[in-house]
């Protein structure tokens, strides 16, 4: 137990919140993790946003297993070494955490055995991933996942965890309020004004690393920017393409945050031959949870549309200044010199990510009148206006939706926090 809490991630974090309310405040909720014996659950999300130290929390929290283990899986070579591995280490109940367990090629097939061998029977499984397509796709095909195991998006802490962990007082009016419960007359008359909290989250973000720093100094270092620079060009480490043509597509993308774009206009301004070269290279940040491509609803015909225009959109505020950064080529003084881009609609976006059971969140566009809403989220559209009001077309639209509001700048935080989820 004490070399899992020595865990540097977890001792920064103390340092931070303190000892006491680390575990209220880590990364991940602790409960969530609490699942059957028996079952096989995986963990998925952008490195450094606390998968691990968060696992090692509810570790140390563990009081029903014989036998605790913990495999950092860039260490085994394959899945014979990975199923030898564990097979001498299962001991009666006992909780396992496999942690980047897509670094190992075929990782589904040890577990499979084990489970077919009986010896996953007593045994809580969490395999964690940084990359999307590999880990669920391996992970569908894994034994006990039915019914018991579970799929857990490790998302960015949202902006109701944000108040409710540092400004409680400020929302306890609001604490019990359910977007779907209110109305567009109920928003108007709302007389709370969180703003200054709102730009502080859109520059911090909901990245616990780097929330965690603005929250104790009022800046982020530029040790913690780097991570994420890292982070992301790490991510087309593997596509063959020269940093330049990196960098101007970051610029790109920054550039036409708010609107519909197709990938042939993405790689306008860069040297890339080919819009295929884009979309491969914004499909592997995808993958990798460092963008959101928003896919269109067409509420006429109640379903998904493939469209030739995406909307784009960092993970979250402070990743928006990341790749801002990156656009700009900036290596070094990163809060003082990063240009912002426009960030309400991102992390407007960002709130709609759940833990569990994750919605998918869309845009409505309407061929014939050439009218697009903003966002379309469990039923309801959100009409996102700086100033001014929709337009009639917008309107015959949002009547369209079961629920809908326009929500105005000065409204945008409080309805932000309410479609948040909390802890």
């Amino acid at each position: 137990i004490n070399i899992l809490t020595t865990d540097p991630a977890i001792e920064e974090a103390s340092k931070i919140w303190g000892k006491d309310s680390i575990l209220e405040k880590s990364s991940i909720p602790l409960s969530i993790f609490k699942t059957p014996f028996g079952s096989i659950s995986l963990l998925y999300g952008p490195r450094q946003i606390g998968k691990t130290s968060s696992l090692k929390l509810f570790l140390s929290q563990v009081d029903d297993s014989d036998t605790l283990i913990f495999t950092d899986c860039s260490t085994i070579l394959n899945r014979l070494d990975l199923y030898e591995h564990l097979n001498q280490l299962i001991n009666g109940k006992t909780t396992l955490i496999l942690d980047e367990v897509q670094a190992v090629p075929e990782w589904h097939l040890a577990l499979r055995s084990l489970y077919s061998e009986g010896r996953l029977k007593e045994c809580r499984c969490w395999c964690t991933g940084s990359e999307a397509r590999y880990l669920l796709e391996s992970g569908e095909r894994l034994p006990g996942r039915r019914g018991e195991g579970k799929t857990i998006f490790a998302r960015p802490w949202s902006f109701r965890e944000y108040m409710d962990f540092f400004y409680p007082d400020q929302v306890s009016s609001y604490k019990k309020i359910n977007f779907k419960h209110v109305n567009q007359q109920w928003l108007d008359d709302q007389q709370c004004d969180f703003t200054s909290y709102w730009n502080d989250y859109l520059f911090a973000g909901g990245i616990p690393h780097s929330l965690g720093a603005y929250y104790q100094t009022r800046e982020i270092e530029d040790s913690i920017w780097k991570v994420y620079v890292d982070w992301i060009m790490g991510n087309w480490s593997k596509i063959r393409t020269p940093e330049r043509s990196l960098i101007a597509l970051a610029k790109r993308l920054c550039e036409t945050l708010t609107t519909r774009v197709s990938y042939d206009a993405l790689k306008k301004g860069t040297d890339i031959q080919s819009p295929n070269t884009v979309r491969t290279l914004l499909e592997t940040q995808e993958d990798h949870f460092s963008i959101k491509i928003v896919p269109r609803y067409d509420i006429d015909q109640k379903k998904f549309l493939p469209v030739k225009l995406k909307k784009i959109y960092p993970l979250d505020p402070f990743i928006a200044h990341v790749w801002s950064a990156i656009g700009q080529n900036i290596r070094r003084l990163y809060s003082e010199s990063v240009v912002s881009p426009p960030l309400d609609e991102g992390a407007f976006l960002a709130q709609t990510y759940r833990w569990e059971d994750n919605l998918e969140v869309s845009y409505l566009y309407h061929n014939q009148t050439q009218v697009e809403i903003d966002f379309y989220f469990n039923d309801c559209g959100f009409e996102l206006k700086s100033n001014g009001n929709p337009s009639a077309k917008q309107r015959t639209i949002l009547k369209q939706c079961p629920q809908s509001f326009v929500v105005k700048k000065n409204q945008l935080p409080l309805m932000a926090y309410l479609i948040g989820e909390g802890r």
